[in-house]
């Protein structure tokens, strides 16, 4: 085979040129997204012009470009017109400090009349609701079962008045330790913080003695300690009473409930401690396991297993909060405990 003119040259009989060409375009068909379409092809000449190819070829090339643009076309028209029926919902979250309580305890909405712009120019701008979060700190602030839910109901008003819909957070930790310093932030209930005074184990305690004053310890889950309930009691009462007060608002306005437990509303271990300095990034944490009712836990569990030895502390090498999984031999699989 040799190239002429910016041919090709065939030493194939005419048929079987022709038979080629009709195989290369079937060949390109093929079914994408339920729509039939042509392959882009470059048309190269199997034989030389003059010997065998006819004008019925030039056609067959000329419908399959005709073919291949149409399909296109129609494939993109399509595309964009599907693309404009199935919308992404978009939310937006309210600013953390949107919510807080005052100097006098009062729970109040800052910056109503910015908030209220605010929300109407993102009803103008296509946004579908706004995330809130409902804090634990402030609902239930001053007494255990005393829920004051007014600042929610005001602040759910304003963005029902906007035409926007509602994600919920229920929030069951404090923010006051964020790395960087912000107005409003949110603590746990004061009751809570009070009998957290007596008893520091009910947060989460490192292997030093460090305390995780953002969120109570699964420690405590099963424990009436908190004026006769136990932390699960408390998160419970909590929701029902939320679904109780909004239930008209629930699959109409209110679209999405969420639950955070632990720091951050995450539920985890608080291993990485940024705020006060211990932990730096990308250190690997420590153990949060070391409040006394943990260490019951763990302590029953071991005797349970006929090993009451394991249960009288945790693990001596698995470093420390700015260590390294390769330098650790807790994670190497050398484990001494």
């Amino acid at each position: 085979m040799a190239g002429a003119a910016g041919c090709m040259l065939c030493k194939c009989s005419a048929r079987r040129n022709l038979y080629a060409f009709s195989e290369l375009f079937s060949e390109t068909r093929k079914i994408r997204n339920g729509f039939r379409y042509v392959r882009n092809a470059n048309m190269v000449p199997l034989i030389p012009s003059g010997k065998g190819i006819s004008k019925r070829r030039s056609a067959m090339a000329k419908r399959a470009r005709v073919s291949s643009m149409d399909a296109r076309e129609k494939s993109r028209s399509l595309t964009l017109k599907s693309c404009k029926q199935k919308r992404v919902p978009v939310f937006v979250m309210m600013p953390l400090d949107s919510v807080g309580v005052d100097t006098l305890g009062t729970p109040r909405i800052r910056k109503m009349k910015a908030l209220s712009v605010s929300l109407k120019a993102l009803k103008l701008a296509g946004v579908h609701g706004i995330a809130v979060e409902v804090w634990w700190g402030i609902v239930e602030r001053t007494s255990p079962l005393g829920y004051d839910w007014s600042v929610y109901e005001e602040l759910f008003n304003l963005i029902c008045e906007a035409g926007l819909k509602l994600h919920i957070a229920l929030c069951f930790h404090s923010n006051v330790h964020l790395s960087s310093p912000q107005k409003g932030l949110v603590s746990l209930p004061l009751w809570i913080q009070k009998i957290g005074s007596v008893d520091r184990d009910i947060y989460y305690r490192d292997q030093n003695g460090f305390s995780s004053e953002d969120c109570l310890s699964l420690g405590v889950d099963e424990l009436p300690l908190f004026c006769g309930r136990t932390a699960l009691q408390c998160y419970e009462d909590f929701v029902v009473n939320f679904l109780g007060k909004f239930d008209s608002l629930i699959g109409h306005v209110i679209e999405e409930i969420s639950i955070g437990l632990g720091p951050d509303g995450e539920l985890r271990y608080p291993a990485h401690p940024y705020a006060d300095g211990r932990w730096r990034f990308p250190g690997i944490g420590e153990f949060q396991c070391y409040d006394k009712y943990m260490m019951e836990d763990l302590r029953s569990a071991a005797c349970r297993e006929g090993k009451p030895q394991w249960g009288e502390k945790g693990p001596l090498d698995a470093g420390c909060y700015n260590s390294f999984p390769s330098g650790v031999p807790f994670f190497e699989g050398m484990v001494q405990w």
